[in-house]
């Protein structure tokens, strides 16, 4: 799924469709995808929908080129009007592959002179969390459980500024499991919810699942996307009886 973010500076265009110059033109960029490409290396492909300050649809000249982790990319579409409709501009994208286990993925785009980079770091670092209270992971209904996800760079992916679409806190206990996507307090990486009285008493676990972004170390434009779904593993807990 393509997660449309509005940026504030346009990537470089032909010559009559304006330029990286260009500060108020309206810009979509998104790593969208994200898949193994064999010999240890991962397959990036990058999307992003731009029109200049004027409405025009912004177009790469023939020239451009881009990089992914300073890798040749191969870019795949330059961007243009819809041949269908009066309205809309197609995609500019391209794909390229970095090592899987990159610390850092950068993303260049070179035209006319000119050059817009993204830095993402901690890409596919594993999501894990921890109990920061009750310390000792006896959860009592009706106490507030808080939890701290790491890496911390990561953030909640959102929509403009729009809450975060999807985050859910899962407890298992036995057979039962229960789920909450809502009703918990997010601060920073942490997250603090009420302990819901109707998990039955025992040994069960937490979890947690969601979309994020990794951190962003570069963004030559106003927001930077990259969201991946991640899962925490399993961290044992006790539910006390109420």
């Amino acid at each position: 799924m393509i997660r449309r973010l509005m940026l504030g500076g346009v990537l470089a265009m032909a010559v009559g469709c304006g330029g990286l110059e260009d500060e108020s033109g309206t810009t979509y960029f998104d790593v969208y995808s994200a898949e193994d490409a064999g010999d240890g290396l991962v397959r990036f492909s990058v999307s992003i929908y731009a029109t200049t300050s004027s409405g025009d649809c912004a177009v790469l000249s023939m020239t451009a080129q881009a990089t992914v982790n300073g890798k040749p990319a191969d870019i795949r579409g330059r961007g243009s009007k819809f041949k269908k409709f009066k309205q809309g501009c197609e995609f500019i994208w391209f794909t390229g592959v970095a090592p899987a286990n990159s610390e850092k993925i950068t993303f260049r785009l070179f035209d006319l002179g000119l050059e817009r980079a993204v830095e993402f770091q901690n890409v596919f670092a594993p999501m894990s969390i921890r109990i920061v209270s009750p310390e000792d992971g006896v959860l009592h209904p009706g106490q507030t459980l808080v939890v701290e996800r790491s890496p911390d760079t990561d953030t909640a992916a959102a929509f403009l500024d729009n809450p975060p679409s999807f985050e859910a806190l899962s407890f298992f206990s036995g057979e039962q499991y229960f789920h909450f996507n809502h009703g918990y307090v997010r601060d920073g990486n942490r997250l603090s919810i009420t302990v819901p009285a109707e998990v039955p008493a025992g040994e069960g676990f937490i979890a947690l699942q969601g979309d994020y972004d990794p951190g962003v170390t570069r963004c030559d434009f106003t927001e930077c996307s990259f969201t991946r779904l991640k899962s925490s593993d399993r961290v044992p807990v006790v539910f006390a009886a109420p």
